[in-house]
């Protein structure tokens, strides 16, 4: 008897059930790290990183002879492979395939074209002024993502400080005439990755919060929907460059946020230091670090520890992890144009891993520029961090600047107060640490301290002292957005107020803010106009307890800073026959090379 034919419908289907147990479901790609890239870069070829599903046994096509894929490895929703290109790949869009038995599906790829090398990776010197800006915090240009579908209303609430406030690179866009009339350089925005929008309840008393300030990353390679996209971006650096301003991103290769897709499901069982259910906390002993006589143990907790339970920490001991971040890095540079990076918490990496990223950055850019955040008052701590010589561990980081953490905390410590004017010059001796100190950056606050005026002891004058010296001591100053016009802050997040809007015009500062704001400008006029407070060296002319005078000198000039901290004039001896003041008055003395300081005085006097 013969068999009954199938209807074709059932026939069709009993095909599809036998192709998904023969060979499984087709893949599905719903990730391409990094999205883009460049020809003729010096990193050829890159090491993809993609994610969908049913990965397993995949291999990765193109249709396209300007690309040759090598080196596969591969799970069920990772897959990684290197991706060689062709020298002279015209810029365009190009699609890859991941095919498995069970099918096919694009990944899509992006050949950029590159930026004008002349305008952009300029990178940053002693000749620039850095402006710390948290963008959330800073201004307000675009009300239409400030409402995310998948953000809570909770999260939205500006009275809650550590809830989102609104800011956006719209924002930034729209006040750089704000900066540029300051007398500002380079701006040092907080990170713009893409962080979660939600909101994070418990019984603690920083609850309920949210990730406002970007240091919790869910994605490398997006920048957060609240502070606009990728176009956004590149449209506030071809606009600050076009002022002559620079920009700098934050960038936080150290960990992600606990909200990252990696968290639940990593490309590899040791792409963390542990999982977000089993793992240990950083003691934050970092000493241990600089120390050639400490415990394996001790010295893997600070690189391994997690900051905190919501800040998986990656393992840069992994080479795929490591070469997924140098990628990263050269990848944001190259696409947005900016002209440094400051690296978020850099000694809790290994320090080969920031020899390599530094290596890999400056192949391509030289310009470029990086400063590592080494959050110490010990200035052997930061100096075994910065590059240009080898540590104990015959490492050299490459590492272009480090923060001046304590040069900051005795300059704090000075004008509060708390310490004599001599211990300015007692800190600055330690600059024999350092291969080349006109390198470091010295901060003025940041967004993890309590703003000046805010502290205990400290006053208007305090802070105005304070402020003309980070401006004209060696280095590369560092400002916080908001203190020059005074504002206060006491610990995060108070320290992190908005930026009042009325304050972005002359007419809307008065009182304080008005007499901050133009003593702030003009100690940056002052360094523009003269070379030697850029870049001259720094000889010491008189210091005791009241009174510290420096000289800063090149082969044009030389230019006399003198801080008096007394409530009364004070008279001191410089060893040249005449000065002209800059900035501020003196009386001259009973000899020609005595000068009467002005009390609670900071003064520029240029030498003859």
């Amino acid at each position: 008897m013969g068999v009954e034919p199938l209807p074709r419908a059932l026939a069709s289907l009993a095909l599809v059930i036998f192709s998904v147990t023969a060979f499984g479901q087709s893949p599905s790609v719903t990730k391409v790290d990094p999205p883009s890239w460049w020809a003729n870069h010096t990193v050829n070829p890159i090491r993809l990183l993609i994610r969908g599903t049913n990965l397993s046994h995949a291999r990765v096509l193109s249709n396209n002879s300007s690309f040759r894929i090598t080196k596969l490895r591969q799970s069920s929703n990772y897959l990684f492979a290197d991706l060689h290109i062709t020298p002279g790949t015209k810029p365009g869009k190009y699609s890859l395939f991941v095919e498995t038995k069970a099918g096919r599906a694009e990944a899509p790829f992006v050949i950029e074209r590159s930026l004008n090398a002349e305008k952009s990776f300029q990178g940053i010197s002693a000749d620039d002024v850095i402006y710390l800006i948290m963008i959330d915090r800073f201004a307000d240009g675009d009300a239409k993502n400030n409402n995310p579908p998948d953000a809570p209303r909770e999260a939205n609430d500006r009275h809650n400080p550590r809830a989102f406030h609104g800011g956006d690179l719209r924002g930034v866009i729209n006040q750089l005439p704000y900066l540029k009339d300051l007398g500002v350089t380079a701006l040092w925005l907080t990170p713009w990755h893409d962080n979660w929008n939600g909101l994070n309840r418990c019984d603690k008393p920083w609850c309920p919060n949210t990730y406002y300030h970007g240091y919790h990353a869910i994605d490398y390679y997006a920048v957060d929907d609240r502070f606009g996209d990728l176009a956004t971006l590149r449209e506030l650096v071809d606009k600050a460059h076009a002022l002559g301003l620079k920009v700098i991103q934050d960038q936080v290769a150290n960990h992600v946020g606990s909200q990252h897709p990696w968290v639940k499901d990593p490309p590899l069982p040791n792409w963390f230091h542990g999982t977000l259910a089993n793992h240990q906390l950083n003691t934050f002993r970092n000493s241990v670090l600089l120390s050639p006589h400490s415990h394996e143990r001790d010295v893997r907790n600070v690189l391994d520890g997690w900051f905190s339970d919501d800040l998986p920490d990656m393992n840069q001991e992994e080479p795929e992890v490591a070469r997924y971040e140098i990628q990263n890095a050269l990848w944001w540079v190259g696409v947005s144009g900016i002209d440094g990076i400051r690296q978020d918490t850099i000694q809790y990496m290994p320090r080969t891993f920031i020899r390599d990223l530094s290596d890999a950055l400056q192949r391509q850019y030289p310009k470029l520029w990086m400063v590592g955040e080494v959050f110490e008052r010990d200035a052997a701590q930061t100096a075994f961090f910065i590059g240009g010589h080898k540590g104990w561990d015959g490492i050299d980081t490459r590492l272009d600047s480090v923060f001046d953490f304590a040069l900051w905390n005795t300059s704090l410590g000075v004008f509060m107060n708390k310490l004599p004017m001599r211990a300015l010059r007692d800190q600055l001796k330690y600059d024999a640490l350092y291969p080349d100190p006109s390198k470091l950056t010295v901060l003025a606050n940041n967004h993890d301290t309590p703003r000046f005026l805010s502290l205990e002891g400290a006053d208007m004058k305090g802070a105005m002292l304070h402020t003309a010296f980070v401006l004209s001591v060696r280095g590369i100053p560092q400002l916080y957005y908001g203190e020059e016009i005074a504002m206060e802050g006491k610990d995060d997040p108070d320290n992190r107020r908005d930026f009042p809007v009325s304050a972005f015009e002359a007419s809307g500062r008065n009182g304080k803010a008005a007499q901050m704001f133009e003593w702030t400008k003009q100690w940056i006029r002052l360094r523009r106009e003269h070379s030697a407070i850029r870049r001259g060296r720094m000889i010491d002319l008189h210091y005791d307890d009241n009174v510290y005078v420096f000289a800063r000198q090149d082969n044009t000039e030389t230019v006399i800073i003198a801080l008096n901290w007394q409530d009364k004039e004070q008279e001191v001896t410089v060893p040249f026959k005449s000065v002209v003041p800059l900035i501020g008055k003196i009386r001259v003395g009973k000899g020609q090379t005595n000068i009467i300081l002005p009390p609670n005085s900071a003064v520029a006097l240029r030498a003859s």
